[in-house]
This record gives C-alpha cells, sequence and structure tokens, in this order.
C-alpha cells in the first residue's frame, strides 16, 4: 500500500542525513519517478523534504523538524503502533512486542481510548511477511546467527535451481522486493551474496565467530544493481484490459501506454534472469511479448511446455 510506504519512506529518512532516489528506489521496489511523486506527497503533508543536488545528493527531512514534537501525534503513534503489531505478530519476535509495550506507554492515558478506537477501523495484516511455521523458524536462527556473529551453516537453493551446502558468515537481515534475505559473505564463492529466507533449509549456528568485513548491505545493494553492472534489457508487453488494475499494482504509470483497444503498453527495463519468465507467464494468456524476440521465444516454448503438459 502506497500510505506503508510513505511512513516507511518517513522512517527511513529520519535516521539518515541523505538518501539517494536511486537507493530509495531500490530499497521499496519502485520506480524513481515513483519515489519523487512520494517525496511530493510527504511534503505536502506537512513534513519538511530537502533535496539536495549533485553526486552525493538525495531527499532528507529538515533537522529542526526532526526535533519537533509535532512528529510524534496521534496519527504517528497509530501508525507505529499498527505497523509494530502487524511485523510482531507475523515473525513472533519478543522484541518487537516489547518495542511495542514501550510505544503504547508513551501515549498519554487520555488519549488511549482514542489510539484504541483508531486501531479498530484499521487493521493491517503483515502475516504473508513472515510465512508459515517452518519459515519463521528459519528466521529466527538466521537473526540469531547474525546477532551472535557466528558461522551459518545451511542448505540452499538459488535462482537456477541448483542445491548445495553453504556456509555462511551471516550480516544482516534483510527485507527488499517483497521478501526476506540474508546479506552475507559465503565462503564456497568467496564473495558477498544476498539469500532468499524461503530457499534456506536446515540453517545451523556454529560455534566459530567472525569478524564482520568491510561491507554494508547498502554499499552491496548499490553495486550489485543491475543498472549499476549494465545488465538490465530494454523489455515491451502488452498487456490486455483485463489483468490492467494487476499491473497497475507493480509498475509506475509513468511506464504504461494506454492503447485504443484497451490494452496498455509496457517500457520498462529489466534483468533477464528466471524471476522474469516466471513473472511474464504468470499473467497467462493476457500479455505479449513485443520485444526483445528472444524473449518472446523463450516464454512461446514455456507455454508450449505447458499445453503439452495439459492435454
Amino acid at each position: 500500500m502506497k500510505v506503508d510506504r510513505l511512513l516507511s519512506i518517513v522512517v527511513y529518512l529520519l535516521n539518515r542525513e541523505l538518501a539517494s532516489a536511486g537507493d530509495l528506489a531500490r530499497r521499496f521496489g519502485v520506480t524513481v519517478r515513483t519515489i519523487q511523486r512520494d517525496m511530493e506527497a510527504i511534503n505536502l503533508s506537512g513534513i519538511p523534504v530537502i533535496s539536495v543536488p549533485g553526486p552525493h545528493g538525495g531527499y532528507g527531512i529538515m533537522d529542526s523538524f526532526k526535533m519537533d514534537r509535532r512528529l510524534l501525534s496521534m496519527d504517528d503513534f497509530f501508525n507505529i503502533v499498527t505497523a509494530l503489531s502487524g511485523i510482531g505478530a507475523s515473525l513472533e519476535d519478543r522484541r518487537i512486542s516489547d518495542t511495542l509495550e514501550k510505544v503504547r506507554g508513551l501515549v498519554p492515558s487520555s488519549s488511549r481510548p482514542q489510539l484504541r478506537a483508531r486501531e479498530e477501523k484499521l487493521h493491517v495484516d503483515f502475516s504473508m511477511l513472515g510465512g508459515g511455521p517452518r519459515q519463521r523458524g528459519v528466521f529466527k536462527v538466521v537473526q540469531a546467527a547474525v546477532d551472535s556473529s557466528r558461522l551459518l551453516r545451511m542448505t540452499y537453493t538459488n535462482n537456477r535451481l541448483e542445491r548445495g551446502e553453504r556456509l555462511v558468515e551471516p550480516m544482516t537481515v534483510v527485507f527488499t522486493w517483497r521478501s526476506w534475505y540474508l546479506f552475507g559473505y559465503c565462503r564456497l564463492r568467496r564473495d558477498f551474496r544476498l539469500f532468499r529466507l524461503s530457499r534456506i533449509r536446515e540453517p545451523e549456528i556454529l560455534a566459530e565467530r567472525f569478524l564482520r568485513r568491510d561491507m554494508s548491505y547498502e554499499r552491496f545493494a548499490r553495486e550489485s544493481a543491475p543498472e549499476s553492472r549494465g545488465e538490465l534489457m530494454d523489455l515491451t508487453l502488452r498487456f490486455a484490459p483485463e489483468v490492467i488494475p494487476i499491473v497497475e499494482e507493480i509498475y509506475g504509470e509513468e511506464d504504461l501506454e494506454r492503447v485504443d483497444d484497451g490494452s496498455v503498453t509496457l517500457r520498462t527495463r529489466m534483468p533477464e534472469d528466471g524471476w522474469l519468465y516466471g513473472h511474464i507467464l504468470s499473467y497467462g494468456e493476457y500479455v505479449e511479448v513485443l520485444e526483445p524476440e528472444h524473449i518472446r521465444l523463450i516464454i512461446r516454448r514455456a507455454a508450449e511446455k505447458i499445453a503439452k503438459k495439459h492435454r
């Protein structure tokens, strides 16, 4: 939801001097143009956003406003409580529950009935973030390994469906691209990697400790981004009218072109991998690859195999 993203952006900026539009777009899984519109919306809401040009510039929130008591209004308490309630329940993390109780304790007693009334009118369910019991169990083991700076041994399946044992120096738990990931140094690949938690099996914390290497997740994300490495591919898709509402949830209006027959054409740049093929196929008969030709061929062959299995 857009409101959730705007709240997350405000909290993210409160803890930083500046953040570039590109970094924000990658973190929240949207386009740079969407981030620009979000900044306008945040500014119009009364939170003064500053924009610093240049290679080391970006967006930030005025320092004077960060210390303003207005930043902790009843609306802010409500948003914080709502977010913590959903995330705490989905991950079953006692620490989040404790933080939630502390935040509730900051609310004046005279305003607590108002807060309870607001909570009855809006409920945010983050249960999908935590996954099922197995994935929540993996999350707890991974988080414990990160907190204790101990090696993590696990079985992992990568994007090419190759499964094997990995020995990892776990550094950061990350939520990005609508999923939880572990950022760390893989001793097998001898490089930094991002591991999707849902693909981790049998995680085991070892006794050996490690010294954190000189690499932050933010720097890794910036340097390994497909656009930074020149790995983006120009892609043109046409979507039938039936799925336009779903398409609009994922892609920004600036990337879509309306066609007279009611369909929309999407022109974007994306990395070519297995996720892309699966994403296109998920729209079934309601999508057509216009360009490039080799992607059109890959999708056609996949569709033929699917049709053969369902005869």
